[in-house]
């Protein structure tokens, strides 16, 4: 029986949770979890704590860290050297979050102090100072150098430092307050509950949002770590059952936060060394000495994260610790970038030394950072790094000159100097200034781990999407191999994000640092994010034995959809192999019927119209092609333009068109929905020539608008698609119109052809087509610039006979001014089935059979109807 249990890989099981058996929760709600008696294991740990309770208990440390803190600004009015010292602890300036910081780690040490009193000889709980009538500032710190002389420097030091410059008057309150909260918190049974100091120091922490680092739900951690930490072996490759070779093993988080990957990820290795016949309590020490390694730029983050790792053993004695606070901002003169000062080859550091602030068992260290985070070192980098652009200058950030670096206050011109120190450390490299920060991260995970080592990264969905991530892509797809990619199918962006309190769409990355054989990758795209680290854990399982098993679909499958992802009876996503292309966007992102993935695959691959609910043997041939290169019109800056130093770049000045004027250069330059019902309009301004400042300027002047107006067309491309509210995807001007900001002119050999091409466009399948190339980073709308645009596919329009072009255009010109509905509402547009209808039958030959009611096409305009990325929050 024993022998048959160990070896059986399909249990079936599943955990109830609650705080008393009349308010159970069953997980799943309804069916099974298949697994082995390994899996039964870890599901009973995860379940040790409800997620209900986890949830109260953090509203608890959220109310009372919010109300010590308020206490500190009560306490600044009448002693502000006292709050400005508690700054100064954290390398702050005073202000709300910086006390939110300091109530969140007293806090954390209050809960601490109440979990070791009793197992630590000689320390008195908090109810013994009570009753012994000394529960004042002054006996909390001798507890708390107690306890220092044994270890916990991470938590109590700091906590100290920031307690002992409370004056006397104002502590009492403080104190009180804050160890009410850690005895309930202790009554939940989570004083050591990544998940509730995590989630809580997230929502206090008000410059994080600036740095852009957003919290990493356990759930999303839960799935990212489980993919990258697989129950066959390490990711060095070796049995987890010799204490040796894990605690050989080098993982790393260099923009660690408040550590929910490390600890996720020093959780997992403890479980499986444990199923493997190991003791993770008696490597503890070892591993938190050389194997976890995290770096953060703030101090009170990586103190955090170091009392977390520490609190999975609160018991075991430990001296050495790898997690860093990195110098960042404008320090002595110098320029520091924290993390990303890795970068640097340690040849070259030859001026400054990086060292950083190691938060260790019994103090705190200074480490030369190039001694302990060579490269090509790591086993696993695990990371949600910042996602910041320099560029991006939009609301709040208008008036920053580089966001990227505006944090801790550093003035415009140390931004500039960081900005610049960046780019020299990236140059040559793919990171670009325009897909952010994020992007210059993968590079230093790329730099960090091994080879044959693992990468784990949250990402901005732009990374699948994104015309600016194409070297990231490049890098990933050339020098990694079994990547797995997992987006999430939202409705709002929101929804699509794998982090907390971030309104972007994310992905997921996993992949081994090894020439790939195959040059496939698997894509994952969940319908939400996971609710709960069982559920992220249960999926990352599917998956891993999904890829194992070789039991994935293909996108080259046909439009049969991609194999299904369950947590018991509920279906939680789809997954399919594809291959990866050897430029160009990663289009399996964010889409919730991947049968709409494989009917594009095949029209754009195949050049062959196969619609989910047709036979192969009913597909019909179609000529589908790239736009390619000389066609388009050039972008607005080009066309209204002026450069930073004043001088003029784009020959024209854009303005409205008034009422009852005849433009000598018309524009299409901006949208307003309402006039855009419609295939054919007018455009919507002028553009009028400029100036010369300068006389020996005016030819060259003239030549720019001669060139400008020469791209004008009647044949127009939505770059920013809103699906959920416009209708068309190309437009078509009567006159020769210039393109502009909102519309890409389009230029094919003459008229014909581009009405045809804009019928086209605006068919289902032409907005088929158009969703897929799309960037769906953002929630119901779908970008395509101008490099990507070129590679947007569409039929082959030069490719149709005299009679299918003169089909195309009657159909154009007969329908052109009737209105059609947003692409949301595709599924009930009669105008879009008409056009459909005719272009497939007259002009591609297409038979009736596929037009009926209920037949592929309508099939085709339900699904996409209901994806999504196209519907929005609508």
């Amino acid at each position: 029986m024993e022998k048959d249990l160990l070896s059986s890989a399909d249990l079936e099981m599943c955990l109830y949770t609650g705080s008393n058996a009349e308010e159970k929760t069953r997980w799943p709600k309804s069916g099974w979890i298949a697994g082995t008696i390994g899996d039964l294991s870890v599901l009973t740990q995860s379940g040790t704590v409800p997620p209900d309770v986890i949830e109260a208990a953090a509203t608890e440390l959220v109310n009372g860290v919010s109300e010590a803190a308020g206490r500190l600004t009560e306490m600044a009015k009448d002693n502000k050297v006292a709050v400005e010292k508690i700054a100064k602890e954290l390398y702050q300036e005073d202000g709300e979050q910086t006390r939110r910081m300091a109530a969140t780690i007293l806090a954390n040490a209050f809960v601490f102090h109440e979990s070791l009193a009793g197992k630590l000889k000689g320390v008195n709980s908090i109810d013994e100072l009570r009753g012994m009538k000394k529960f004042n500032k002054a006996s909390v710190i001798a507890e708390w150098e107690k306890i220092l002389l044994v270890n916990y420097w991470p938590i109590f030091d700091i906590a100290r430092r920031i307690l002992e410059v409370v004056p006397v008057a104002e502590s009492k309150a403080l104190i009180e307050r804050l160890a009410e909260t850690a005895d309930r918190l202790l009554e939940n049974r989570l004083m050591r509950s990544h998940d509730l100091t995590g989630a809580v120091f997230q929502r206090l922490i008000v410059d994080r949002k600036f740095l852009a680092a957003f919290y990493t739900t356990p759930a999303s951690a839960a799935l990212l770590i489980g993919l990258a930490l697989v129950p066959d072996l390490t990711p060095a490759m070796k049995s987890w059952g010799d204490a040796e070779n894990v605690t050989s093993l080098r993982i790393a988080d260099f923009a660690c936060g408040t550590g929910t990957l490390l600890t996720t990820a020093y959780s997992r290795i403890g479980q499986l060394h444990e199923l493997a016949g190991g003791d993770a309590e008696s490597i503890h020490a070892q591993m938190m000495a050389h194997a976890i390694i995290g770096c953060d730029v703030l101090p009170s983050a990586a103190h955090l994260t170091a009392s977390m790792i520490a609190g999975a053993h609160p018991t075991v004695k430990y001296e050495q610790s790898l997690i860093m606070t990195v110098p960042y901002g404008y320090m002595d003169g110098d320029i520091a970038l924290g993390a990303l000062d890795l970068l640097n080859p340690q040849a070259k550091l030859t001026e400054m030394a990086i060292t950083a602030k190691a938060a260790e068992g019994m103090g705190e260290k200074e480490k030369e950072t190039w001694a302990t985070l060579p490269h090509a070192s790591f086993d696993l980098v695990a990371m949600n790094p910042p996602f910041t652009r320099p560029t991006n200058h939009e609301g709040s950030r208008r008036d920053v000159p580089n966001p990227m670096f505006a944090a801790f206050d550093n003035t415009p011109e140390q931004q500039k100097k960081m900005a610049a120190a960046t780019k020299r450390l990236t140059a040559g490299t793919s990171a670009s200034g325009n897909a952010g920060e994020a992007s210059i991260f993968l590079v230093l995970a790329d730099r960090k781990v091994r080879d044959g080592g693992m990468v784990a990264l949250v990402m901005p969905l732009s990374l699948m999407l994104g015309e600016s991530w194409e070297p990231s892509r490049a890098l990933l797809s050339k020098k990694y191999s079994g990547l797995v990619a997992l987006s999430i199918a939202g409705a709002t962006d929101e929804e699509s994000s794998f982090s907390a309190d971030t309104d972007m769409a994310e992905c997921l990355v996993v992949a081994r640092r090894s020439k790939p054989q195959d040059n496939r990758a698997t894509f994952v795209v969940l319908k939400e994010r996971p609710a709960n680290s069982m559920l992220g854990a249960s999926t990352a399982d599917q998956i891993h034995r999904l890829i194992a098993t070789k039991n994935l679909r293909r996108l080259e499958d046909g439009p049969v959809g991609g194999t299904h992802l369950f947590f018991g009876n509920d279906l939680v996503g789809q997954a399919m192999t594809a291959p990866l292309p050897e430029s160009g966007v990663w289009n399996l992102a964010r889409i919730a019927d991947l049968s709409l993935a494989q009917a594009s695959y095949q029209l754009t691959n195949e050049n062959r119209l196969w619609l989910p609910g047709m036979a192969k043997t009913d597909a019909v041939k179609v000529q589908i092609i790239v736009l390619g290169k000389g066609k388009t019109g050039p972008i607005d800056r080009d066309i209204d333009g002026v450069n930073s130093n004043g001088e003029i770049r784009g020959p024209f000045e854009i303005v409205s068109l008034k009422v009852g004027s005849v433009p000598t250069y018309p524009a299409l330059w901006e949208h307003k929905a309402e006039r855009e019902r419609t295939m054919c309009f007018e455009g919507d301004s002028e553009g009028i020539p400029r100036n010369a400042k300068k006389p020996d300027q005016e030819k060259a002047l003239a030549e720019k608008v001669e060139a400008v107006w020469a791209t004008a067309s009647h044949c127009h491309f939505n770059l920013n698609y809103r699906f959920n509210s416009q209708s068309t995807n190309m437009q078509f001007t009567p006159r020769p119109t210039i393109g502009g900001r909102a519309w890409q002119s389009i230029k094919l050999d003459s008229i014909e052809q581009e009405k045809a091409l804009v019928l086209w466009a605006n068919t289902s399948l032409g907005m088929l087509l158009r969703w897929w190339h799309s960037n769906k980073q953002q929630a119901g709308r779908g970008n395509v610039g101008k490099t990507a645009m070129e590679d947007m596919p569409i039929l082959n329009i030069g490719a149709l006979t005299h009679a299918q072009l003169a089909k195309a255009v009657e159909i154009f010109d007969e329908t052109c001014e009737k209105v059609l509905l947003p692409f949301h509402q595709i599924d009930e547009d009669p105008v879009r089935k008409e056009l459909d209808d005719r272009f497939a039958r007259d002009v591609l030959g297409v038979p009736n059979t596929i037009l009926q009611p209920n037949g592929p096409m309508d099939l085709l305009r339900r699904k996409l109807a209901q994806e999504p990325s196209i519907r929005g929050n609508k």
